[in-house]
């Protein structure tokens, strides 16, 4: 039986980003996030707390930024980029990166999937501004596609974050397939 515990947020676990954008003042910045989502198949959202200003207004100035998945690897400096603070210190060292054309999105060398990604719109809801964002370039290691040429999240291993608990997951193994499983079911 289910029981009610009141309003919680129980939509997690929520896969663990990496944003990288250039601040106002430009100079590169890597800011952790997990609230993320798929908007529709071409456009993503990032969700921001007004905290984290400095990024904010980058963000805002720029209108592109770049959103990497996080693998095991990559997991005690992408957990440092969501403790410290742009104000009192300097990420820019954190990750290797490069720039494509979009110039102010640091794609971080070592993720296993970076998007650039060019800001459309955005939303405050509470103390978030939730940036809509349109994917201009993805990149992918190849050691993370498959004979297709699609991204194995097998492969890519990405680390997805818990809210309630405070902790980190790994994604796991593939249990079915998707738009097949379905045909087995049978009306009671």
């Amino acid at each position: 039986m289910q029981k009610d515990i009141g309003s919680v947020m129980g939509l997690y676990p929520t896969p663990v980003t990496v944003v990288g954008l250039v601040t106002e003042e430009n100079t590169v910045n890597f800011l952790t996030i997990a609230h993320v989502g798929v908007v529709d198949h071409g456009h993503l959202l990032v969700s921001i707390d007004k905290a984290h200003e400095i990024s904010d207004k980058g963000i805002k100035k720029h209108a592109v930024l770049s959103v990497s998945l996080v693998n095991q690897s990559m997991l005690v400096s992408a957990d440092y980029c969501g403790i410290a603070k742009a104000a009192a210190t300097d990420k820019s060292a954190v990750f290797n990166y490069h720039m494509d054309e979009l110039e102010y999105a640091p794609i971080i060398d070592e993720a296993p999937v970076s998007m650039t990604c060019k800001v459309v719109d955005s939303i405050v809801a509470g103390n978030f501004t939730n940036y809509i964002l349109k994917p201009v370039h993805t990149y992918v290691q190849e050691e993370c596609l498959n004979e297709r040429g699609k991204i194995d999240y097998e492969k890519a291993d990405p680390v997805l974050f818990e809210f309630q608990s405070a902790q980190y997951l790994t994604t796991g193994k593939v249990i079915g397939k998707c738009w097949v499983m379905g045909k087995a079911y049978k009306q009671q």
